[in-house]
């Protein structure tokens, strides 16, 4: 009998889930032009089958129906600009937040703001304006920035595995004893950014401009290199292994140095 009781309690309970989740549905725009829409269709159905035969019934259904697809239509079209505003006063609010928090070397201040880059993320936004933020330490593994501005922040000793920094601007940027492993930062500006002793395994830099960028130390494993503009890059102690450096852009210098330290570069075209 308790075992019975128990499952009829689960039964109950995932009923009322159930039932709130419909009843937050409904709620929606796009839920209360449904609603509205199926009402309609009844009423509808209701007239066509008692005033269809009659000529004067034919004509107020045709308009019937008429109003019937407007108001789906409206009604749509109402429900995606209302979420589409919606998502936009999010995201301003969310980046007047990580405004507030701008330039602040706290705790707090880091928590903050990547709390409103995952809110951000959630919605659907990863070009962000992060220029001299505090993100020291911070956890963005998996997080989107594709665009964002990151001129002069601080990301040193960051979680950014498997982290998409497509297209951004990281210029100036501290990124050292950072974890880039996996991530995406093709086409990225990395130009005077600090990555020493950071960790670029298996990282795609193709078409990124790396110009006066400080690798000391930096681990890139099985990293892409391909087109990357490494003019005036500071590599030494760099540890390279299976890294693919075709048509990459360095001076003299740099060439000199890579093959006197007998760096493993397969296939690199040096």
């Amino acid at each position: 009998m308790k075992r019975h009781g128990k499952y009829y309690q689960r039964i109950q309970a995932i009923q009322k889930l159930q039932y709130s989740r419909l009843i937050r549905l409904i709620q929606t725009p796009i839920g209360i032009t449904v609603v509205v829409g199926l009402f309609l269709i009844i009423i509808i159905s209701v007239l066509d089958i008692r005033y269809l035969e009659t000529s004067n019934g034919k004509d107020i259904l045709i308009e019937a129906h008429g109003l019937l697809f407007d108001i789906f239509v409206f009604g749509v079209l109402l429900a995606y600009l209302n979420k589409f505003l919606e998502k936009k006063q999010k995201s301003e609010r969310y980046q007047e937040e990580i405004d507030d928090f701008r330039g602040w070397e706290e705790k707090e201040a880091k928590y903050r703001i990547v709390g409103n880059i995952k809110r951000l993320n959630k919605i659907g936004y990863g070009r962000i304006n992060l220029s001299n933020c505090y993100l020291a330490h911070a956890d963005l593994h998996q997080a989107n920035l594709v665009k964002a501005n990151l001129k002069g922040v601080d990301l040193s000793y960051a979680d950014l595995r498997n982290a998409d920094l497509s297209y951004s601007n990281l210029s100036d940027a501290d990124l050292s004893g950072a974890d880039l492993s996996n991530a995406l930062l093709r086409g990225v500006n990395l130009s005077n950014a600090k990555l020493n002793n950071t960790n670029l395994s298996r990282t795609s830099l193709w078409r990124a401009k790396l110009i006066g960028t400080e690798l000391s130390g930096a681990k890139l494993k099985k990293t892409n290199l391909m087109e990357t503009d490494l003019t005036n890059a500071k590599l030494s102690e760099a540890f390279f292994e299976d890294v693919n450096l075709d048509h990459a852009e360095m001076d003299k210098d740099l060439r000199k140095a890579i093959k006197e330290a007998k760096q493993s570069l397969p296939d690199s075209g040096i």
